[in-house]
């Protein structure tokens, strides 16, 4: 197992040389170059593997886990290599008596371990990035649509003000190419059409309504957070938990669910949650209106 202390900020190094002789024989029966297939599939994905490290150790990532992920991922392509090794060309083997459905199906096991190898890395990246992050709160919602709101009004006065230069121009018949590209970053082709058409507005006022509708949305979430953090109300089988801490109203039954209500609680929203063991969504207006209805149900 590759040392990670030692590969800190080192791109050259081939993190899977260990498998350069699997690699190889994954080529065996498919090219008739197996051994420079096989070394250029190694550097390739050791370098994957690299920059994967390098993302992640950027985000403060500790080395346990940095260790965890790098044994994953050669867990995996090794699975790959294997399912591939089990792939055969007629074009090496020769087309006499050429197994063409066992072919199929090993070139079909060998798509499936390839998928199964880069849908992982996607995941896990985000996954252990993610857990790194700060806990989302209402507070800190709140504070990061406050900025968000800030900027666009700080822009779109910008934009008005540009505007206003833009019809002075027009009036005076003068360039301020220079001050629309330092100003507000227009291309130089863009120039005409910005002088032509100038900043639409309307969508700026569309888009800081709907912040400061999700500000005031938040603001009492977070009152009715204080004051009770929980509200529950029963049912026939359950009870519904307005759980304003987790912002989820959560549904759960006394005794697993038939497969009719399964469906019922897909069809309106709600997705299961191994952690909380309830059927769950976002708390919204939306949401309780939902919840009241589909409660009728039940």
């Amino acid at each position: 197992m590759t040392n990670l202390a030692q590969n800190n900020g080192t791109n050259n190094t081939i993190l899977l040389q260990d498998f350069k002789e699997k690699a190889i024989s994954a080529h065996r029966w498919t090219s008739f170059s197996p051994e420079r297939r096989g070394e250029t599939m190694v550097n390739e994905y050791s370098a994957q593997l690299a920059k994967d490290l390098e993302e992640l150790r950027a985000q403060n990532i500790d080395n346990e886990t940095l260790l965890s992920y790098e044994q994953r991922y050669k867990s995996l392509f090794s699975a790959w290599l294997n399912a591939k090794s089990n792939c055969i060309s007629a074009m090496i083997t020769g087309p006499a008596r050429f197994p063409i459905h066992k072919a199929e199906k090993a070139n079909r096991s060998e798509q499936k371990h390839y998928e199964i190898f880069q849908q992982w890395r996607e995941k896990a990246k985000k996954a252990i990035v993610k857990k790194t992050q700060p806990e989302k709160t209402y507070n800190s919602e709140i504070e990061r649509y406050k900025q968000e709101l800030d900027g666009m009004r700080k822009n779109h006065e910008l934009m008005k003000a540009g505007n206003i230069a833009i019809k002075k121009a027009h009036k005076e018949n003068t360039d301020i190419s220079q001050y629309l590209m330092e100003t507000f970053d227009i291309k130089p082709h863009m120039i005409d059409w910005t002088m032509k058409f100038g900043f639409g507005l309307q969508n700026n006022n569309a888009n800081m309504k709907r912040i400061e509708a999700r500000i005031k949305e938040l603001e009492a979430k977070e009152q009715n957070r204080q004051n009770e953090p929980e509200k529950e109300f029963l049912f026939n089988g359950g009870k519904v938990v307005m759980n304003y801490e987790a912002d989820r109203i959560q549904i759960m039954h006394d005794t697993k669910p038939s497969q009719d209500v399964i469906t019922l609680m897909k069809r309106n929203g709600f997705k299961w949650s191994p952690f909380n063991k309830a059927w769950q969504r976002q708390l919204t207006a939306n949401a309780i209106y939902v919840t009241k209805h589909l409660l009728k149900s039940l």
